[in-house]
């Protein structure tokens, strides 16, 4: 019956669909010189008999109801004013904002111009936001985002060209990985959400909340420096078109998790809503390290502290429950004087899960002669999460009149991983059958606020300035895991493995706590003066532009590490040692004649990081001919990283202090061949700096991979040079075609690799010394309309992005091959999609592919590690969007319909080719994920 949950609440819900769809028009009418509202101005449909129409109300504002979908003319008139007519396009259930005013009908009458805010949220508008950007840019629209059903901003930005994501959060353009993407949101640089890579997670903000999403890919004075794939610019709404209240309630299956037996452990009260961190951290009175470390045997007090932290082992089975999303948003435009005041809220809270069942494997060295490598170790891992996101975001925006606005913007997120691991598998190294065991939460606290301003203080000058905070907190509170073991090949029952003396392990009987805090603060300002040319005083795109601006930054990072090991003084009973997991690891065993914690917190588990950039730039825009522009200009950037830490056993400081000054000039050309077609040539010098976690010398203990991960305090900062090639075409309003070519030429670039540490295998980061990359793009998006005669050929778009790269380090690490890929960059990108949209019927379907080319995941040392690879997967995914009558909407999802393995494989045979002689180091599935939901509109 459970199987046939989601099709029949479908099948029930689409038999009351509404068939006839209508939408809205509105606005308000002001005079144009006194800004005052036309009072019993005239509104009415071009073309229709009997006329269907209004008037302005005593503030200058009409509405139109239950206009039917399709394309309008809207006319505008009032007596003694000169009339207007507007083309509008109408969709179900959607508001059609329009804000002019008329001008007096006199001798010297000009075009009514139109004042309210302009819609930068459909297909159109962006578009014509990138074929008027100054540099290569692609983007994607709140209006595209609706049409796919995305949830999030990773899952929209996968429809832009050459993009792809990376564990659901982690943008990859132009085939590099995240490391080389700089974040923005309106306008602000977005603070890390992670420690151990720099990376902004874009499944924080729901897709709901996008008005736009534009990614730049050359160079300019007024972007970050900081970048080798893309400036991310995510906007999100401040301005409704409507007044109004909607709730949006969802469910979701995924195949192999959903209605699933898994292991969990036990959790607390405030998991549900995502704040169970407090629950688990260390108490305020718990003894300190040095008390710890100080005592020769522990006291009575000490071991009381330990029984009283919640129990190490508290499993049970529980079968997931289908996900649920929740989200709650509220729009208002309000009226104080002359003045207006809009705001847009969402309150969104998701509960999801996810089982993987994964095998992976470690080898010994390829044998030559059997054209094989022997199993060292394998692994099946049942890893099931429980995820909740509890999400709040408050944009209001004041303006002031049609020349100046002032915005305000929060974003605030409350994301929790509850993960209970389960292992089992051999060791052939040790001859030990193994079961062990993970327990970990991870609780993360994200807030971004920005305040800015938008200024035309002349028709020639434009000032814009922003203020930014963002605040990162970070909790890992008891990060519990244990190995336990047998004889391989035998029916013995498994025995937990305790550390025995002084001996530290951060696998066996560990309890391991954390807490991050950041906090980021910038202040940026820009300013652009327009100058007339002679000779083209009706022709604003013949203005010469000239801009200069600042940006200051400061980041404060404080990071701390506490972990322990149940351990074994020695002298305790086999009867102790050999109890099952729930009583070995009971309060009652914590005593001085049995088992005890002892505090392994060692110099390197602590750091603490600042961060100081600051920016100046002045740039030109200058039209030589109206065909053939130039945008030029010149960025300094001066930054100062440092990081105090200590090495681990030797607790030798580690002070590292990188000022770094960088001119960083760029160059973007456009020559537009006609009306619809343009060339763009550009060049500029970027750079990457360090993420803090990659310079600390921190070892932390990955349970997935069953590898530490350590930083190297040694980075230097890479530089990248970057030349880009365009062709773009704009068949009509809404359609691109373009075709591009570019080229980067790297110097230090940051790599993963592998690390021997005597022990077994770390994963660091290091520099090689020289990298390039050459590529070609191709979009298409391309409306199928008036090719045939056919209604639903009529309806259809179709998109294609494809990426071709190609990549080399010319020289790598000592003991590494040169001639090789960059590590994490993809030979090649698909993105492909057909939309079908009946807007009369209120139809919305569309089917959307996606493919990665093979990648290294981690560069090998050629004697322990051979280099890993991330294989290619192919993606589909399904969406209905169906309108139920005025207010309702029915949306059904399903993503990753092939379900096809993620594979990871290393280059067992050293060739730098997977082939059959190369082994599986790691692979799972995710799971076919199906989605059910309604959307109400107040």
């Amino acid at each position: 019956m459970k199987k046939h949950f989601f099709s029949t609440l479908f099948l029930g819900l689409l038999s009351v669909a509404a068939f006839a769809q209508t939408g809205t028009i509105k606005g308000a009418i002001l005079d144009a010189n006194s800004k005052e509202a036309i009072i019993g101005g005239s509104v009415v449909l071009k073309g229709t008999t009997p006329p269907v129409g209004t008037s302005t109300d005593i503030e200058g504002n009409f509405e139109l109801r239950n206009v039917p979908t399709g394309s309008h003319t809207v006319v505008i008139s009032y007596v003694s004013y000169k009339p207007k007519e507007v083309e509008v396009t109408v969709y179900p259930n959607q508001a059609v904002l329009i804000n002019s005013t008329l001008e007096e009908d006199v001798a010297t009458l000009s075009e009514v111009k139109i004042v309210g805010q302009r819609q930068t949220f459909t297909d159109v508008s962006v578009i014509t936001e990138i074929r008027q950007a100054e540099q290569v840019a692609v983007g994607i629209s709140a209006q595209q985002i609706q049409k796919s059903q995305d949830r999030d901003a990773s899952q929209v930005i996968r429809r832009v060209p050459g993009v792809s994501i990376q564990d659901d959060r982690f943008v990859i353009i132009r085939g590099l990985n995240e490391r080389y993407n700089t974040v923005m949101l309106n306008d602000a640089i977005t603070p890390s959400t992670e420690v151990d890579v720099k990376s902004f997670s874009f499944d924080l903000i729901p897709s709901s909340a996008i008005d736009r999403m534009v990614i730049y890919k050359s160079g300019a004075p007024e972007l970050p420096g900081e970048f080798a794939g893309g400036v991310i610019k995510i906007y999100t709404k401040t301005v409704p078109d409507e007044n109004g209240l909607s709730l949006s309630i969802a469910s979701s299956y995924r195949a192999g998790t959903t209605f699933q037996n898994a292991l969990s452990y036990k959790g607390t009260s405030g998991d549900i809503i995502g704040f169970g961190a407090g629950d688990r951290t260390l108490p305020a009175s718990f003894p300190t390290t040095s008390t710890l470390l100080n005592e020769n045997r522990p006291s009575e007090g000490t071991l009381r502290a330990f029984r009283n932290l919640p129990d190490f082992y508290n499993v049970s089975t529980i079968s997931n429950n289908p996900d649920l999303r929740l989200s709650l948003g509220y729009n208002r435009k309000m009226y104080v004087g002359d003045k207006t005041l809009t705001t847009f809220n969402n309150i969104s809270y998701t509960n999801t899960h996810q089982l993987l069942n994964t095998d992976q494997y470690r080898y010994l060295a390829f044998n030559t002669s059997t054209k094989s490598s022997p199993i060292q170790t394998e692994y099946n891992d049942q890893f099931n999460t429980e995820n909740v996101r509890l999400g709040a975001m408050s944009n209001w925006a004041l303006i002031l009149n049609p020349n100046n606005k002032i915005e305000f913007r929060n974003l605030f997120n409350q994301l929790t991983n509850k993960e209970t691991i389960f292992r089992q598998g051999y060791s052939q190294e040790n001859g030990r059958d193994v079961e062990n065991y993970a327990f970990r939460y991870e609780a993360k606290s994200i807030y971004s606020g920005q305040l800015s301003g938008t200024h035309d203080v002349s028709d020639a000058t434009t000032i814009k300035w922003t203020g930014a905070f963002g605040y990162t907190h970070r909790e890992e509170p008891d990060f519990r895991r244990f190995v336990s073991s047998r004889d391989i090949g035998t029916n013995d029952p498994f025995k937990v493995e305790i550390v025995p003396g002084s001996n530290a392990s951060l696998t066996r009987g560990a309890r391991f706590y954390s807490t991050l805090n950041e906090y980021t603060s910038s202040l940026r300002a820009d300013i652009e003066h327009r100058v007339r040319r002679k000779g083209y005083a009706d022709n604003d795109k013949m203005d010469i532009k000239l801009r200069a601006g600042a940006y200051g930054e400061y980041k404060d990072r404080a990071f701390q590490a506490r972990w322990f090991n149940l351990t074994n003084p020695g002298g305790t009973s086999q009867e102790v040692l050999n109890l099952p997991f729930d009583q070995l690891f009971s309060p009652g065993n914590i005593a001085l004649d049995k088992l005890y914690y002892a505090e392994r917190t060692n110099y390197d588990d602590k750091y603490d990081a600042q961060s100081v950039l600051a920016a100046g730039y002045v740039g030109a825009y200058y039209p030589f001919t109206p065909k053939f522009n130039a945008s030029v200009g010149f960025r300094a950037e001066f930054s100062r990283q440092q990081l105090q830490s200590r090495l681990r056993g030797s607790g030798v400081a580690v002070d590292v202090d990188n000022p770094i000054f960088r001119p960083l000039p760029s160059v973007n050309l456009a020559y537009n061949l006609t009306d619809k077609a343009l060339l763009r040539l550009a060049y500029s010098i970027t750079l990457n700096r360090p993420e803090f976690r990659e310079l600390a010398p921190f070892t932390y203990y990955d349970f997935a991979f069953d590898v530490s991960r350590v930083g190297n305090p040694n980075l230097k900062t890479p530089s990248i040079q970057n030349a880009d090639l365009r062709y773009e075409f704009y068949p009509s309003d809404g359609e691109v075609i373009s075709l591009a070519g570019f080229y980067k030429y790297f110097t230090n670039p940051i790599e993963t690799k592998v690390l021997y540490a005597g022990s077994g295998v770390a994963f660091t980061v290091d520099n090689a010394q020289k990298a390039y990359a050459v590529g070609a793009e191709l979009e298409i998006r391309k409306s199928l309309k008036a090719l045939t005669s056919s209604s639903f050929v009529d309806n259809l778009t179709l998109l294609l992005n494809a990426s071709l790269i190609k990549s080399n380090v010319t020289t790598g690490f000592a003991s590494q091959d040169n001639n090789r890929p960059l590590q994490g960059q993809s030979p090649y990108l698909v993105n492909a999609g057909i939309y079908y949209n009946d807007v009369n019927r209120g139809w919305q379907i569309n089917a959307l592919y996606n493919v990665v080319g093979q990648r290294i995941f981690l560069v090998g040392d050629k004697e322990v590690q051979p280099t890993v690879y991330e294989m290619p997967r192919n993606v589909i995914d399904l969406n209905i969007i169906k309108a139920l009558g005025e207010h309702l909407q029915l949306k059904i999802g399903i993503q990753d319909l092939l379900n096809q393995r993620f594979r990871l494989i290393q280059d067992s045979n050293l060739d730098q080719k997977i082939t059959s002689q190369d082994d599986t180091y790691q692979t799972y599935r995710r799971g076919t994920y199906s989605t059910i939901g309604l959307s109400y509109k107040f």
